[in-house]
């Protein structure tokens, strides 16, 4: 019995260090072979937060600016195609490429991302003038959402096929309960150069989370578990449009015209 023990000890410990390892060192993606004029936008480089990189399209001075999100293993340009029919609405863009993106450090749990996506809200305050806007795309949700639990002022917030924290995620991929990943927040500072791994569900029980919020989930979604849309909803008292048949940050593919319609009414809605 001893024995049983100390192996099923062994795997659980090794399961998670095997994961935080894996989270911390991976995701880099610094290669962009194309900028917003790909898709017909005049925009100008910045530099936001720790001088991160960034793409500013300006747009009508009496609208959000959108500062867009990418994922993990993303970058700046993974989402381009949403912005034309978002400008021509008039809002102006800020597509920004995260810290850990670029192999400035790896990545950061949750921590670091929600606070680069924080300065990017600064840059629009201070540059634009205007309040900001946050779509984030799978990690790129997770991040914005972060940073809106953790305080940062927004308009909105889209969270497309995001997720509530990464003891979800690996949970998800392993086949295994979130309970089994326990350990997981406990080593990721050790492998991950202090990175915390960060939960939405824990940061928003001693902070009130008031902001609008439109959740996007596919039910078709393979990458992420679907059933995210339904717990992301719950814990932002946001709205949450699920898709199916759609799978992960494929929505905007599938159904573009309805894609912006509804993101365009969920801001005049949450103005």
């Amino acid at each position: 019995m001893g024995t049983l023990l100390t192996v099923a000890l062994g795997t659980w410990v090794a399961g998670n260090a095997y994961a935080a390892v894996r989270v911390a060192n991976s995701g880099r993606n610094a290669r962009e072979d194309r900028t917003p004029a790909a898709v017909g936008l005049a925009f100008r480089s910045v530099t936001y937060g720790r001088a991160l990189p960034a793409w500013y399209v300006p747009g009508d001075s009496a609208r959000p600016v959108i500062v867009i999100v990418h994922g993990y293993g993303g970058n700046r340009t993974n989402n381009l195609e949403v912005g034309p029919p978002l400008h021509r609405r008039g809002y102006g863009l800020l597509f920004i490429d995260l810290g850990y993106a670029l192999g400035r450090h790896h990545y950061g749990g949750g921590q670091r991302e929600a606070n680069e996506v924080a300065a990017a809200v600064g840059w629009v305050k201070t540059h634009a003038g205007v309040p900001a806007v946050l779509p984030g795309y799978s990690a790129g949700g997770f991040a914005v959402l972060a940073a809106v639990a953790r305080g940062t002022k927004v308009a909105a917030v889209i969270a497309d096929s995001g997720f509530p924290g990464y003891r979800s995620e690996v949970a998800f991929r392993g086949h295994t309960l979130e309970a089994s990943t326990g350990l997981f927040p406990l080593l990721y500072p050790l492998v991950s150069g202090g990175g915390h791994a960060l939960d939405v569900g824990y940061e928003v029980k001693d902070r009130p989370y008031r902001t609008p919020t439109l959740i996007i989930q596919g039910a078709a979604d393979r990458v992420v578990s679907w059933r995210n849309g339904r717990r992301l909803a719950r814990l932002t008292h946001g709205q949450l449009w699920l898709l199916p048949g759609v799978g992960h940050t494929t929505a905007f593919r599938r159904y573009p015209v309805t894609y912006i319609e509804r993101l365009v009414a969920f801001l005049g809605s949450a103005h």
